[in-house]
Formats: C-alpha cells, sequence, structure tokens
C-alpha cells in the first residue's frame, strides 16, 4: 500500500474527519520527505540545511533533487 493511502487509513479508523486529514495530510508527506532526505544523505542536517530541504519540499522539488541540491 502507498505510504500517504496507509496514513489516511490509519487516520480515518482513528476517527479523524476526511476534512482534517485533507488539511493534514501535505505536511505530513512534507515530514516524511524530509525524513528521507536525511537518510539519504546519511548524517543529521544543520539548521540552514533542514531549513533548505524544508522550502525545496514546499516548492515541490522531489527527495533526489533536494539531496542533490546537498
Amino acid at each position: 500500500m502507498e505510504t500517504e493511502a496507509l496514513i489516511r487509513a490509519a487516520l480515518s479508523e482513528a476517527g479523524y474527519t476526511a476534512d482534517a486529514i485533507g488539511s493534514a495530510m501535505p505536511r505530513i508527506m512534507r515530514i516524511l520527505d524530509a525524513e528521507d532526505v536525511r537518510i539519504a544523505v546519511g548524517r543529521p542536517l544543520t539548521r540552514k540545511e533542514r531549513e533548505y530541504v524544508r522550502v525545496q519540499l514546499e516548492i515541490g522539488l522531489s527527495v533526489s533533487e533536494v539531496v542533490a541540491g546537498l
């Protein structure tokens, strides 16, 4: 099962409404993508790097593009 679908199903089963899930899902996915970047880099990110990653993910870059930029 796809990650987003799995999270949606878990939140729905926990009693969250579709509106709450829909509004939270983009942020949840960006958090997971940021963690994927950290894992790909293989070390903790500095505060400046975390800010860079956050901005890049918000503008729509993929994890691999963000890692390449680091």
